[in-house]
């Protein structure tokens, strides 16, 4: 589905929808205190705004579960993009990772209740167990996405740190994801979460980028990065592009904040896609 939907509008933008409360325009303000109505309304503006350069829309959970009724407009949205935009694929960023049954009532609360197309887990339960209560044989479509390395700088403290056998700990997660979803065959629709290319911690001068190169090193083009750190994070395109970019289908560059709360999502979103479009 992100393959087709790229090649379609020429995009790699994905829309993040992570409603708050506090930073709702006035337009839809104005319905509170019924807040399922008031927020279902500004989201179905955002996306009907952004649906012409949108190759994916993701959903960060928290954001919905905190709002009373939450889960149940979460789910409301993601039928609503389904019924109107059917051709763009719905990614639920819930970082789920737990064993065994329990594992398994989150694949069924979030693909089955909510209608994820795919989500994103946490593998340090290991990624093996995490990853294999995820999975339904029923829908082999599904996109599961393992947490590499992230774009807060704060957990590159755990995340860069080297191990006895020489590899970061990103990087040995990175590995042990693609070796788990080639072994449990779902290697198709995996993917990794790798966070943007972003100002050198040791001199600002300088762009980091090696996190990129490295991973697509290890997975080559086998699996597709889920990109955060775009926008309001100040994380640069060019550099990600020319690093983890290997064709439609491959990445995904998230923008939330810098969309849906700019006074134009529009023209934020257009913006974005033509941006990336400079170095595809």
């Amino acid at each position: 589905m992100l393959k087709a939907r790229q090649e379609y509008i020429g995009s790699l933008v994905c829309v993040g929808l992570d409603p708050l409360i506090e930073r709702m325009p006035e337009e839809f303000a104005k319905y509170t205190p019924d807040l399922f109505w008031s927020v279902s309304l500004w989201m179905r503006s955002v996306i009907e705004q952004t649906a012409p350069f949108a190759c994916m829309y993701k959903l960060q959970s928290a954001h919905w579960e905190s709002i009373p009724d939450g889960v149940k407009l979460l789910r409301a949205i993601i039928s609503h993009i389904h019924n109107v935009y059917p051709k763009i694929p719905v990614f639920l960023d819930c970082k789920r990772g737990d064993i065994g049954r329990t594992q398994e009532r989150y694949r069924v609360a979030h693909f089955d209740l909510a209608g994820a197309d795919g989500i994103n887990y946490n593998g340090y339960m290991g990624v093996g167990d995490t990853l294999e209560g995820l999975i339904d044989r029923k829908y082999p479509g599904r996109a599961l996405v393992g947490l590499g390395r992230t774009s807060n700088s704060s957990a590159w403290e755990i995340q860069d740190r080297v191990g006895v056998d020489g590899l970061m700990l990103w990087e040995f997660m990175v590995k042990c994801i693609f070796a788990s979803s080639s072994e449990l065959s779902v290697l198709e629709n995996a993917g990794i979460v790798m966070g943007v290319a972003h100002a050198d911690p040791k001199d600002s001068t300088k762009i980091y980028s090696w996190h990129l190169s490295r991973a697509r090193e290890i997975v080559g083009d086998k699996m597709w990065f889920l990109i955060p750190g775009v926008g309001a994070q100040g994380g640069f395109v060019k550099e990600t592009i020319s690093t983890a970019y290997v064709g439609a289908g491959s990445l995904a560059i998230n923008s939330s904040s810098g969309i849906i709360f700019s006074d134009n999502p529009a023209v934020s979103a257009e913006s974005l896609r033509d941006e990336i479009r400079k170095y595809v």
